[in-house]
């Protein structure tokens, strides 16, 4: 009789220790999940949900999380009454639910252009079936019962190794370009006409693309302050960085097609951008403002500065009415040519006074050219003077 009731107690303690594994594992899934998708693959996720609602805006990433790891729990124990992992192997029956996670955050840049062909939207179920099969297969041809006896401790270990790897191998599989993120937050902010907080998710990015480059001159120009913000990001390509690329392989959510609805016409078969920007500043009609200030800081990245004079006489635009950006040209055109009649009204001779600073400055001994590029870049990085006069 006592043998008996110490083998019940050893049962006992079996299936609490293995209840207790799994809860472990089960918080630990959830915990996870939620960090990933919400503070690491918001910006995917939300950029999926857009992809494949053809542009439903309406999108909330909490309960987007809450359903898909409903979900993928369920999944995991549909699919382990089959499996019927237990013991130190029950963070197994996740690994179909891992897979999950990967299959919600492993797309690239084709996106919004080849959802449909993604790979892992065969792999994973394809994977999820083999899995199960060899699983269940292992089970019946080693006779494994369904209960076996788990030390607590040896057990956790087990299963938290498994789980930690199974994390580890999601991260490294899912989407882990960080550029590639920023761009995706900044259209979705810009797309909730939040253009402010895009222009900061564009300042804190270590790498501006082409596509952020683009996107950047769309949120400003939204956000009307071209003339204050054009050169506080850096600049790398020239006027082509006011448009995305014609590669649809290298955009995302946003194009060309954006830009040109946004100005308000598209550009003639074979116009060049700058003919095209150009056709619609001079157009007259108010409804073309904003063509006007990408067709300005056109000429600015090509470092025209005299096509830039021009067309601040055409548009019939004030001295005192330039920000800072714009105000700079204007400068720089000036001591080029002291004979031009325009007025630059600086009450607070701010940019005179940096414009006096910078030409001070570029006297100063340098061992190189490059030295030189540097040293002004450290102080005048973010103005139109050093873009105009070292940036190749």
């Amino acid at each position: 009789m006592h043998w008996l009731n110490n083998n019940n107690n050893y049962r006992r303690n079996d299936k609490t220790a293995a209840r207790f594994i799994n809860i472990v594992c089960g918080v630990l899934f959830i915990v996870f999940s939620t960090v990933y998708l919400i503070y690491f693959q918001n910006d995917l996720i939300e950029a999926v949900h857009c992809s494949i609602s053809k542009g439903n805006k309406d999108f909330n990433i909490i309960p987007a999380t809450i359903i898909i790891i409903t979900i993928l729990l369920i999944m995991r124990w549909g699919l382990n009454l089959l499996m019927k992992l237990r013991g130190n192997l029950s963070a197994l029956a996740y690994l179909p639910s891992f897979l999950g996670l990967v299959t919600m955050t492993a797309f690239g840049r084709d996106l919004y252009t080849d959802c449909n062909s993604y790979i892992w939207w065969w792999l994973m179920p394809l994977l999820t079936v083999a899995f199960v099969i060899v699983v269940v297969a292992i089970r019946k041809a080693m006779r494994i019962k369904d209960q076996t006896s788990v030390e607590l401790t040896n057990g956790l270990i087990w299963n938290i190794t498994l789980m930690l790897i199974m994390s580890i191998g999601t991260v490294c599989l899912g989407n882990t370009d960080r550029y590639m993120h920023n761009e995706l937050r900044m259209e979705n902010l810009i797309a909730k006409d939040n253009n402010a907080e895009a222009l900061k998710v564009a300042g804190k990015s270590l790498k501006a693309t082409r596509t952020m480059t683009a996107l950047r001159m769309l949120a400003m120009t939204k956000e009307e302050d071209t003339g204050e913000m054009l050169f506080k990001f850096p600049q790398y390509y020239k006027e082509n960085g006011l448009f995305f690329d014609d590669d649809p392989t290298k955009t995302l959510r946003y194009t060309n097609d954006s830009i040109y609805s946004f100005l308000g016409e598209r550009p003639m078969p074979g116009e060049r951008k700058m003919d095209y920007l150009k056709r619609l500043a001079y157009r007259g009609d108010t409804c073309y403002y904003n063509a006007r200030l990408y067709y300005m800081a056109g000429l600015m990245l090509e470092k025209d500065i005299d096509g830039y004079a021009k067309a601040l006489k055409d548009f019939d635009i004030k001295g005192d009415s330039l920000k800072r950006y714009f105000k700079e040209a204007a400068l720089m055109y000036k001591e080029k040519y002291p004979q031009w009649n325009f007025e630059i009204d600086d009450k607070d001779s701010v940019c005179h006074k940096m414009l006096e600073r910078y030409r001070y400055r570029q006297k100063d001994f340098y061992k190189s050219k490059d030295e030189e590029r540097n040293r002004m870049r450290m102080e005048f990085g973010d103005t139109f003077l050093w873009y105009y006069d070292y940036q190749e």
